[in-house]
């Protein structure tokens, strides 16, 4: 339902699985699970011919619930993560520990836990408990990440045969004027870490290398950790999404040696004043 407000999405547009799939990067068969679920809970209905559609749009007060669990699962994460990024956590913890310190149920703790691990900043101990990465928050591993960006995104775009289809750019202005006109307010930090690696993902898909795609992947889902500190700046929010809509304007002239300029100076440049 969150992907669906970000989509724009209204009731009795179609849930097309391989799309959610791509988008939640799942395999099909926990996406058909999840529209059953929104079935059972009557946001999603079953057609003849069309599979799933949205019963409800995802800004009525009936997709509320599911939206809430959607905000105290990132609220939770995002404590994580500061209490991480603050040396609050030990580096060695065991379940019941961060059960007990977040209130939270085992199901719910190990739901964090498998998201966590697949971003690479946690990980199970051979024999009881969990690790956290050391040098993942870290301000040489976030220097680092941010060194490696402004390298291969301009690079991406300077490639010889680079192109972005003008369905993906109007689909990206379409998702990035929403986010400025007012549903930036509306989001969660991990929605808009989501939307702004979307955004810089199908952008780098122009090189058809799918190299610096998965560069780009991996770098993003260790990042996600100390993203959070910015993202929840809206304001320089709102002046990363005006660049975003920039870069667009010059990648639809098709003006490759700007945009790549424009790439380096976007990824130079911090969301907050003062914070890399």
């Amino acid at each position: 339902m969150a992907l669906a407000r970000r989509e724009g999405m209204r009731a009795g547009d179609r849930l097309i699985e391989q799309r959610l799939a791509d988008a939640l990067d799942l395999s099909r068969a926990p996406i058909r699970l999840g529209l059953k679920a929104l079935e059972a809970a009557g946001l999603a209905r079953g057609e003849p011919h069309r599979g799933f559609v949205l019963a409800k749009n995802p800004t009525s007060g009936a997709a509320q619930p599911a939206l809430a669990a959607v905000r105290r699962n990132e609220q939770v994460y995002a404590t994580i993560a500061g209490d991480v990024l603050a040396s609050r956590l030990p580096a060695d913890i065991t379940e019941a520990e961060l059960m007990r310190r977040y209130g939270l149920s085992r199901a719910e703790l190990q739901r964090l836990l498998d998201r966590i691990a697949a971003e690479g900043w946690i990980a199970r101990l051979p024999g009881y408990g969990w690790r956290f990465a050391e040098t993942i928050s870290s301000p040489e591993a976030q220097a680092q990440a941010k060194a490696f960006r402004a390298v291969i995104e301009p690079a991406a775009i300077a490639q010889p045969g680079f192109a972005l289809p003008q369905e993906v750019i109007v689909r990206l202005r379409e998702r990035q004027q929403r986010v400025f006109e007012g549903e930036l307010e509306r989001m969660t930090i991990g929605e808009i870490f989501h939307s702004g690696c979307e955004f810089h993902e199908e952008i780098i898909r122009g090189a058809g290398n799918p190299f610096f795609l998965e560069a780009l992947k991996r770098v993003n889902s260790i990042r996600r950790l100390f993203a959070y500190r910015s993202f929840a700046d809206r304001d320089g929010m709102r002046r990363h999404v005006r660049e975003h809509l920039r870069l667009l304007d010059v990648l639809e002239t098709r003006r490759y040696t700007e945009a790549a300029e424009l790439m380096a100076k976007h990824l130079q440049r911090p969301l907050v004043a003062g914070l890399s």
